[in-house]
């Protein structure tokens, strides 16, 4: 059999699992991630051309982890694009990114400082490299605007580092999970001010140096010493599409050691990172630059738009988008008393019409707009909401003041600081002795595993924490109203004996 002909060979397609899932890019109005919106305008041609790119370290092609030429090429490029001093393209995701990030800084003199709302990626490479850490305490009683939790504040951040002085360095989230961004100018020069580096998780804002003036400013131009994004969040890019940025100014002032940097990814990442998912890296990127301001500035009007039509269907509940102040502009979180609709209620009847959307929590929907996204996605999702109202039925009061109470809670709960009964080390790899304890029996106990609400996916209790009154009745809430908690079994809590 000449070569040819076994090329033409393939096997049946319809035996395959993942071949053949029901959610395939492509097939529906999707406002989710990633960012290529079903790789709609991908062609035959470039997904051609992308999977002949899947190679490895060659003389002909190039060294992703020690790169010299065409990779090289593609990370400046992006470093011109970003304004960073060095760019270092990660293929293994954000998650990676971040554990490169705080890897590289940490040391035994290390004390950082980070809001309770960081990613879980956090928790697992702190456990990792035993550092120390401080949370900042958020006031209990602060506005939130709407949304589940607040974005950190320059006042909040100077009375952490009056309580920590201490501290070497600061991690931040922004933009958040709901697309709120913290003012990054203010809050590095207070950090540098007090002898601290700024490490900022801008997964979710790879897209804002596209649109100066638009967008909120980006961490790079803020003055952060390094960043880490996830391209292929609101990027035409492969999932896993990421990059860390170090300014040009942590460079020079020697706040971060740039072979150092490029050590810890070797250390974390694989030691095959992905050609392919780097192409597709520097090929968003660059139809970003050529085409990302426009088409922003379209999705933004097609938002406006969107807004006002949905707006009375929703019962004129709060919608946050790009109109107020440091949001970023492509995520659109719609609001709505559970009288009218309960937002996990309204996502599932939004699926079973085929438009699927990034995460609901108890009282409101997030949706991420991708630069590719189109008018006829808004439509449709006008009409499925519409039409959902008769399709869902109503939460009687009970179940309602259930949900704001959870809510209320959730919040208040996320951004608390519980007492800490073990190191994280410890309680992760400290081979102690765990158990199973039902939740309404697990107050005063001390969790022995990661407890998440998801979405959005923050965790609510981290390994080695007291488990407080409060934590137990939020997690009965969200039990009684079937929200997915990841680290719960049936009701049950990790606890360590004793």
């Amino acid at each position: 059999m000449s070569t040819s002909e076994q090329s033409k060979q393939f096997p049946d397609f319809s035996r395959l699992f993942l071949w053949n899932m029901a959610q395939q890019s492509g097939t529906h109005p999707g406002f989710h991630m990633p960012g290529h919106a079903g790789a709609r305008y991908f062609s035959n041609a470039y997904a051609d051309r992308l999977i002949r790119i899947d190679t490895t370290e060659l003389t002909s092609s190039d060294d992703l982890h020690r790169p010299a030429g065409p990779a090289l090429s593609a990370m400046r490029e992006s470093s011109r694009l970003y304004g960073s001093g060095e760019t270092l393209f990660v293929t293994t995701g954000s998650t990676i990114g971040i554990h490169v990030m705080l890897a590289s800084v940490i040391t035994p003199d290390t004390f950082l400082l980070l809001p309770r709302t960081v990613h879980m990626s956090v928790v697992h490479v702190l456990s990792l490299l035993g550092c120390r850490y401080a949370f900042i305490p958020f006031p209990e009683e602060q506005d939130r605007g709407g949304y589940l939790f607040p974005q950190l504040t320059n006042e909040v951040l100077m009375h952490a580092l009056r309580l920590y002085p201490q501290a070497t360095d600061i991690l931040l989230v922004s933009p958040d999970y709901y697309g709120q961004c913290a003012d990054l100018s203010v809050l590095a020069r207070t950090a540098h001010d007090n002898g601290c580096r700024i490490l900022v998780d801008e997964a979710h804002g790879s897209h804002f140096a596209f649109a100066r003036n638009i967008c909120p400013e980006d961490a790079m131009t803020s003055g952060a010493d390094m960043c880490v994004q996830s391209l292929h969040k609101t990027l035409p890019a492969l999932t896993m599409a990421s990059q860390l940025h170090i300014s040009k100014e942590a460079i020079r002032l020697g706040r971060i050691s740039v072979p150092r940097v490029w050590e810890m990814l070797r250390l974390f990442e694989t030691s095959s990172p992905s050609f392919l998912i780097a192409a597709s890296s520097e090929y968003a990127l660059a139809w970003m630059e050529d085409f990302g301001r426009q088409a922003i500035e379209k999705r933004m009007d097609e938002i406006r738009s969107f807004v006002k039509r949905i707006g009375p269907v929703l019962c004129d509940q709060k919608i946050m988008c790009s109109e107020l102040p440091r949001r970023d502009p492509l995520r659109l979180v719609l609001e709505s008393d559970p009288g009218s609709f309960y937002m996990p209620d309204l996502t599932k009847t939004l699926e079973q019409k085929g438009i699927f959307i990034e995460f609901a929590d108890l009282k409101r929907m997030v949706l991420i707009i991708s630069p590719w996204q189109e008018q006829s996605d808004f439509d449709a999702l006008f009409e499925a909401v519409r039409e959902s109202r008769g399709l869902i039925g109503s939460r009687n009061r009970k179940q309602q003041d259930m949900i704001f109470e959870t809510d209320n809670l959730l919040g208040r709960v996320t951004t608390a600081i519980p007492e800490k009964a073990l190191p994280l080390r410890t309680a992760v790899f400290g081979g102690e002795a765990t158990a199973k304890a039902d939740i309404k029996d697990a107050e005063g106990k001390i969790c022995a595993s990661m407890i998440v609400p998801y979405p959005p996916g923050i965790p609510l209790l981290w390994p080695g924490e007291r488990i407080s009154r409060e934590h137990v009745a939020v997690l009965k809430g969200l039990q009684d109203l079937e929200f997915a908690v990841h680290g719960l079994d049936n009701g049950k809590i990790d606890i360590f004996h004793g």
